[in-house]
């Protein structure tokens, strides 16, 4: 069965009373991504809706077999009033599923990237509507979409983004700083004031005794020179 992968671009949310909500989103086929179509083109260059139906608990998806449709929008008009051909992609959803997705939706992000699987299994090996075929480079997706203007989608997956908050990175403590201790900060002027009081008194102190020795020493000193005079007279 083809997966071709989508990009959304654009979302709204359309809620109604009493009927199912309905989160419509602008999409384009993904940049690596490439479905060729029978009528000349690609699908890539075209413009898309995709619709997600909030699916009631008691409801099943549509016939039993598939959750939604990819249909394929003619162009319609003529001369400059022409409108250019599109695409629309239909998916029912549970409920459950649908408020993970509306919860991103409302945060103001857009999904990265969903895929549907279109078309419908004939065997093992064959589908109807979107095929694979053999180009110039190599094997590519083919919508017969003259055939199969609406396709049956039986599987849709999508990639969500999470937001994971990034821690901020501590700035590196320099070598003055790192030999501190983590008690050790910054001094409050009463700290100060009460630092250079000590200092002060500190200084008194030790002057006092500086005095005092060097006046113990002059004594001393008198003392043996007269003991020394008394020696030498005698």
């Amino acid at each position: 069965m083809p997966l071709v992968g989508f990009s959304p671009t654009k979302a709204r949310l359309v809620i109604e009373e009493n009927k199912e909500s309905v989160l419509v989103l602008k999409v384009v086929v993904a940049k690596e991504e490439t479905v060729e179509l029978i009528t000349g083109g690609k699908l890539e260059s075209l413009c898309g809706v995709l619709r997600i139906r909030e699916r009631k608990p008691d409801a099943e998806p549509s016939n039993g077999k598939g959750i939604g449709s990819l249909v394929f929008v003619e162009a319609s008009g003529q001369a400059d009033g022409q409108q250019a051909a599109k695409f629309q992609i239909n998916i029912s959803m549970s409920a459950k599923k649908f408020d993970a997705l509306l919860r991103v939706a409302m945060s103001g992000r857009l999904p990265s990237k969903f895929f549907v699987d279109a078309g419908e299994k004939v065997s093992r090996a064959e589908t109807k509507g979107m095929t694979y075929r053999m180009g110039p480079d190599g094997r590519t997706k083919t919508w017969d979409n003259k055939t199969f203007r609406s396709l049956l989608v039986t599987n849709f997956s999508m990639i969500l983004p999470i937001t994971v908050p990034e821690k901020t990175p501590s700035a590196t403590p320099s070598p003055e700083t790192a030999i501190l201790s983590p008690l050790e900060g910054t001094a409050s002027y009463g700290q100060v004031v009460e630092l250079a009081d000590d200092l002060a008194v500190f200084h008194s102190e030790t002057k006092h005794t500086l005095m005092a020795v060097v006046s113990l020493i002059a004594v001393m000193a008198v003392l043996a020179l007269l003991f020394n005079l008394a020696l030498l007279f005698k």
